[in-house]
């Protein structure tokens, strides 16, 4: 039975079909169907609006009876101008229900019926270049990974953009990243309530994608040795390495002059500011004015040097699974052809010359070049990196990969390849079941089970061939059409994948 979020919570407990848990947020009343409890909607934090724009989360408690049955709003949403039809295209079809509001510090929980009493937990961060991205997406739906590998998926909003990011010289440096601290106030309240849905607190993982997946590496960097809310990693296609920590205000200062705020900065300009309507605010960030707004160092929630932090063991010492895809460059560098202007717009004024990286990459094209180039930079590199860190610094059960999978059924436009985000479907189980193959299907089993698999012992090799990255060995995720469980790992020595990062580590990895 769907039940209608217009029911009264009150009314809902005479309903069938629906299932009750006792949380700090409330009694949540969820769905229960084919397996599967889901409660979705789940208040963590007190709504940051008003004079709580711009302030770290504040912890929501209630004993009321919440109906938990329908998305709560995501946070609200900047595309760049320039790119907005593209990306919204590639990562916002469909947009997320429940529409977008500031008011969005919400999570959701997918717990299975029967297995095992205490089950192992997974806690997703979803992606969207700290801009965009919402944890009600159709792709993440837990459902399928709950019901199939017998553990417990998490999900929550977090802020973005002006909102999550604002780096602002009103605030303290430790209040501006506060996307990652909404991130904090999650895990918190998973080690708090976990175990009302059946799930053990002592075996939470946390896993992202993209900005996700440098929201999970940054959690693994601030968290110590000792305790951290979690027992294991997962990041796909992303992770933060050395990063230059100067602050740079000029996008929040020019979206403060466009608002009618110029007094200096301070209390009294963040008053003002708090005072105009989220929606002015949205039209603003979304229109061709607007500058970026990134997590800043601030040496809390992120530092200046991951990489060395962990040589020196002064991060949370888990396992990891880390990696990307063969194809991670190619949607954002859809149609950028001219390698001489490319290099220095996609990697700075530090980036190499065009000989170099020619010569990086024999036999491809300028444009392929391009993709591949980015890649290795942002996504391929970085997991060498991390896992090398990892590795030097005696932490074991290391885990890489690289995904070469593609179907057309999934890619917005041709000859994408395994593209930047493909891999999600697969993983939640939400591929389009009316256009998939049977590869694609049986792909999407053999992948979120080796996942789960991780999630539920971190400890033991994810998949068969699957060798921990202490032996400098990268797992090749179906490659040549291998789908099934059994050979979808095609292990394959690092430095066959890893010889351009010779060059591009010295942009990533520049402290000693």
């Amino acid at each position: 039975m769907k039940i209608s979020a217009l029911v009264p919570a009150q009314a809902l407990l005479s309903l069938a079909n629906v299932s009750t848990i006792n949380t700090t947020s409330g009694q949540l009343i969820g769905n229960e169907a084919d397996g599967v409890r889901a409660f979705t909607g789940v208040r963590f934090a007190q709504p940051p609006v008003g004079e709580l724009r711009w302030e770290p989360p504040v912890p929501y408690t209630s004993s009321d009876i919440v109906n938990a049955t329908t998305p709560g709003p995501s946070c609200l949403q900047m595309f760049k101008y320039a790119t907005a039809k593209h990306d919204m295209r590639l990562f916002n079809t469909p947009p997320p229900p429940g529409g977008e509001n500031e008011d969005c510090l919400f999570l959701n929980v997918w717990a299975p019926t029967g297995g095992k009493k205490k089950k192992p937990v997974v806690v997703w961060i979803h992606g969207g270049s700290d801009a965009f991205g919402s944890a009600t997406l159709a792709e993440y739906d837990g459902t399928s990974m709950a019901k199939n590998q017998d553990i417990i998926v998490v999900s929550m909003n977090y802020r973005t953009n002006v909102f999550g990011f604002p780096s602002a010289p009103d605030l303290a440096p430790d209040k501006n990243n506060l996307g990652q601290l909404d991130q904090e106030l999650a895990f918190s309240w998973v080690q708090d309530n976990i175990e009302h849905f059946e799930g053990d607190k002592h075996k939470v993982t946390i896993m992202g994608q993209s900005a996700g997946a440098r929201a999970v590496s940054d959690a693994v960097s601030r968290h110590t040795e000792a305790n951290p809310p979690f027992r294991a990693a997962i990041m796909l296609s992303g992770a933060v390495t050395s990063t230059v920590p100067t602050l740079h205000f000029a996008a929040f200062n020019n979206f403060a002059n466009a608002s009618g705020c110029t007094q200096a900065p301070g209390a009294a300009r963040l008053d003002c500011l708090r005072q105009i309507p989220a929606a002015t605010i949205h039209n603003y960030t979304n229109g061709p004015l607007s500058g970026t707004f990134d997590p800043v160092v601030d040496n809390m929630t992120r530092y200046d040097d991951d990489l060395t932090r962990i040589r020196t063991n002064n991060t949370a010492r888990v396992p990891i699974l880390i990696g990307s895809l063969q194809d991670d460059g190619t949607v954002f560098t859809s149609g950028v052809k001219n390698l001489t202007t490319a290099l220095p717009d996609l990697f700075g004024a530090n980036a190499p010359s065009v000989a170099t990286v020619r010569a990086l990459y024999p036999g491809l094209n300028d444009s392929q070049v391009i993709a591949a180039a980015y890649r290795d930079k942002n996504f391929r590199c970085p997991a060498k990196l991390w896992s090398e860190a990892f590795v030097g610094s005696g932490i074991e059960y290391v885990y890489r990969y690289t995904y070469g999978a593609s179907f057309a059924d999934d890619a917005p436009y041709p000859n994408l390849g395994a593209w930047h985000t493909s891999e999600l479907p697969e993983l939640f189980g939400t591929y389009n079941a009316s256009t998939a193959t049977a590869d694609e299907e049986t792909l999407s089993n053999s992948f979120q089970t080796a996942f789960a698999n991780f999630v539920k012992n971190p400890k033991v090799p994810p998949a068969a061939n699957w060798p921990e990255y202490g032996s400098g060995t990268v797992a090749k995720i179906a490659y040549n059409g291998n789908v099934d469980l059994d050979n979808f790992i095609q292990p394959v020595a690092s430095g066959t994948l890893d010889g351009p990062c010779a060059v591009w580590d010295k942009l990533l990895d520049f402290r000693p």
